[in-house]
Formats: C-alpha cells, sequence, structure tokens
C-alpha cells in the first residue's frame, strides 16, 4: 500500500511539473523585412519593421515603412513613401498566415521632365508632397519561434511584392 501511495505521488509531481512548463509558440514580436516590388510600368524597393501582439484567434501589428518606386509612363516619377500601418495576421501558432495591412503615408514626389523625342535626358520638373492611403495584403510564411518570414502579396506602396525578412 505505502509503494502505491509513493508511486501516485511521484506521477503526480511528475504530470504536475510538465503541465507548469508552457511552451512558447507564438510569432516573435518584432521584425524587420525587405521588399523588392514591380506592376510593369513601376518598380520599387522598400523596408519595413513590424511589432506584432498577440491576441486570442488573431495577431495584431503595428509596421512603420519606408518605401521608394519609380513609375515611369510619358516620363517619370520618383516616389519616396515614408508610412504607419496597423494590420492583423491570421493562423496564431501556425506557420502559413493571411496578412493584412492599411494605413497612411507621407509621399515625396520628384518628377522627371524628358527632353527629345524618346525621352534622353532628365532634369526635375517639379517637386510635391502628398499624403495617400496605404495598404496590402498577402500570404505570409512565418514560423513560430524562428526568425525567418517569407511575405508576397499586393499592395501600394509596395506593388505585387516579394519580402523576405528576420523576426526577433
Amino acid at each position: 500500500m505505502r509503494v502505491l501511495i509513493i508511486f501516485l505521488f511521484l506521477v503526480n509531481s511528475i504530470f504536475a511539473q510538465t503541465q507548469n512548463e508552457q511552451i512558447k509558440t507564438s510569432l516573435n514580436k518584432n521584425s524587420l523585412s525587405f521588399n523588392i516590388g514591380t506592376a510593369i510600368l513601376a518598380n520599387g524597393l522598400g523596408l519595413k519593421y513590424e511589432r506584432i501582439i498577440a491576441r486570442k484567434q488573431l495577431y495584431y501589428s503595428i509596421s512603420a515603412n519606408v518605401n521608394f518606386f519609380r513609375f515611369s509612363l510619358f516620363g517619370a516619377e520618383n516616389h519616396t513613401v515614408l508610412s504607419v500601418s496597423n494590420g492583423f495576421i491570421t493562423g496564431i501558432d501556425e506557420r502559413n498566415h493571411f496578412d493584412a495591412n492599411i494605413g497612411l503615408g507621407w509621399d515625396y514626389v520628384n518628377v522627371e521632365s524628358y527632353g527629345g523625342i524618346y525621352g534622353s535626358g532628365g532634369s526635375p520638373a517639379s517637386q510635391y508632397n502628398q499624403f495617400l492611403p496605404v495598404a496590402s495584403f498577402g500570404y505570409r510564411y512565418q514560423v513560430p519561434n524562428d526568425g525567418f518570414i517569407f511575405r508576397t502579396g499586393v499592395g501600394f506602396p509596395e506593388l505585387v511584392y516579394l519580402s523576405l525578412g528576420v523576426s526577433f
């Protein structure tokens, strides 16, 4: 009888210890990623810092972005967009996620004037600033507790983009 009581006590203490150790299976809170995008007449590069806040079934994100893109049709426009956005990430405790963001960006535009019949030459014709809405949505691959991030999707000012990053 004493052996049975000691055995039950030991088994109970082992299970109690394993229940107290919680395995962290959430995405890292901070990330930094580089993106490259295109949309036939426009090409761009960007850098994104993101902070993730975990909730019950979603992650919420706050991000700051710097994007550069060039739009060429009958002239050329160089855009520098500084933006902040808020969004969500689905798929808590999974590898594959849906990622969506919306926010506001400050756009510095440098319009080039072209001389000649084929547009050879280019000097600044005008420069102006404007506020623009920014948004993006797409696929995100990020393993919980891992530092690698892969993103792809559509957005402005990212255009149709591919992104690689690290989380910490």
